[in-house]
């Protein structure tokens, strides 16, 4: 089992984003950014565009359902004054089954230089043999498949013993439904494959703290659920305090924030003052920033599920949609102190089944009917005119919080809505107290239609 760095240990790490929200096809890439660590950064942003603009341009748009997506997220391997290693996972999704793979960069701190995972060794012509000697213990993996090849052995790390792992993408060597191909070779074995930069690399693996992992709440034998998260809570924690507005007199509006929190958040709270709004968290961002999370909750925001790592649920199988939102609830929950009540789903993509698993978790599904589409525009101003211009009484407003155009045009959007007489608040406050059930999809407060169990809203 690999080791990973504690992100909110890691301090100047932020969750660098770049997503397309439009119907097709869904791109959402996920990758870090270092205050000390110039040609990593720079190679991740390069690497990450290069790959978004690719898939973009080569990706047939025609209608289809499910669409198809490309996702990116990451984690630290270690995070040390020498050494940085970072794990890539990509899921690529084609209207049948997600294709993943794994690559895994590091970063040599003094000499500011990227390196690929076959630069920790000396012989990769050793390795291969050692790896497929491993992996022929399994008749159902082609070992034969193993080659000396750099771009097949493009994600090595250390366990916590200090042993070589080599992970294999999707139909590498083995057929995709056996999932996560990997093999460890014993440390004592491995020390002869090392370079020195190899055994810094190590040394680094081996000195991290791991991560605290929350809870992911299982399946039981009946098809139930059991755990802290199940059953059916109250909605609307934390709209229910003092300065609670009534929506039956006052004229409303919810502002509502995808994919943070990231590195304009803070920014984007101070905008607010205090005005309230909804923010659906990506667990996997969270981990980054907790304390943005935390400062939420203070302010009287509701903190609400955006899955873990923004894929879209109607393309996975059920115990995987429960796993996105069981992590994000567990998580959140540990740092705020409240289980979420409202979930948006990647891309507005919802279906019977996912409503059905949002409903055993106590989530009600929140969609939206205003959307100014932040997420494509560099202009503040353009995107202070769509979203007052889209804005009615009830409405919901989609914005993200990853988007710095959008962070600097929050006080025009603060400003443009009391000149006209709108009180900003947060979903559970538009709809009233009780009023948002488990299970159903809302876009609009008020007498707005609502869709039972999850019927995407037209």
């Amino acid at each position: 089992m690999l080791t990973y760095v504690d992100p909110a240990s890691v301090q100047g790490l932020n969750p660098e984003t770049i997503s397309g929200e439009s119907r097709q096809p869904h791109l959402h890439l996920s990758y870090p950014s270092l205050a000390d660590t110039p040609a990593l950064n720079k190679r991740l942003k390069t690497d990450m565009t290069k790959a978004a603009n690719y898939y973009t341009a080569h990706t047939k748009t025609a209608d289809r359902f499910p669409a198809p997506e490309y996702n990116v997220d990451w984690q630290l391997t270690a995070a040390s004054p020498d050494v940085v290693g970072v794990r890539l996972r990509t899921g690529e999704f084609e209207g049948t089954r997600w294709a993943n793979s794994t690559r895994t960069l590091w970063y040599d701190r003094p000499a500011d230089r990227v390196l690929g995972s076959a630069q920790l060794v000396n012989d990769l012509d050793l390795l291969a043999a050692l790896v497929k000697q491993h992996l022929a213990r399994d008749p159902a993996v082609d070992s034969e498949a193993v080659r000396p090849d750099p771009l097949l052995f493009d994600s090595l790390d250390f366990n916590s013993r200090g042993d070589l792992v080599a992970e294999f993408d999707d139909y590498q060597v083995a057929p995709g439904s056996m999932g996560r191909i990997a093999t460890a070779i014993p440390r004592k074995d491995a020390d002869a494959l090392l370079t020195p930069f190899g055994r810094r690399a190590r040394r680094a693996v081996e000195n991290v703290k791991p991560a605290t992992v929350p809870e992911i709440v299982t399946m039981s034998g009946g098809g139930g659920r059991s755990g802290p998260n199940a059953g059916t809570p109250d909605l609307g924690t934390a709209a229910d305090r003092k300065g609670r507005v009534n929506c039956a007199v006052a004229t409303c509006v919810a502002l509502t924030f995808d994919d943070g929190p990231g590195p304009n958040t803070a920014q984007v709270l101070d905008a607010l003052g205090d005005n309230r709004a909804t923010f659906f968290t990506l667990g996997s961002n969270a981990a980054v920033r907790p304390e943005l999370l935390a400062r939420m909750r203070e302010r009287g925001h509701e903190v609400a599920n955006h899955t873990w790592s923004h894929r879209d649920l109607t393309t996975m199988p059920e115990n995987r949609v429960y796993e996105q939102l069981s992590r994000t609830q567990s998580f959140i929950k540990g740092i705020t102190g409240n289980t979420p009540t409202l979930v948006r789903a990647p891309y507005g993509a919802t279906d019977p089944d996912v409503a059905e698993v949002a409903r055993e978790l106590g989530l009600a599904v929140v969609q939206w009917n205003v959307d100014p589409k932040d997420w494509r525009d560099e202009d503040p101003d353009a995107i202070a005119a769509r979203t007052l211009g889209g804005v009615r009484r009830n409405s919901i407003v989609l914005l993200h919080d990853t988007n710095p155009a959008t962070a600097d045009a929050i006080p025009a959007i603060v400003a443009g809505l009391a000149a006209r007489g709108f009180t900003l608040v947060t979903v559970p406050e538009l709809y009233g107290p009780g009023q948002l059930a488990p299970g159903h999809t809302y876009d609009a407060g008020g007498t707005a239609a609502v869709s039972r169990r999850g019927q995407p809203l037209l």
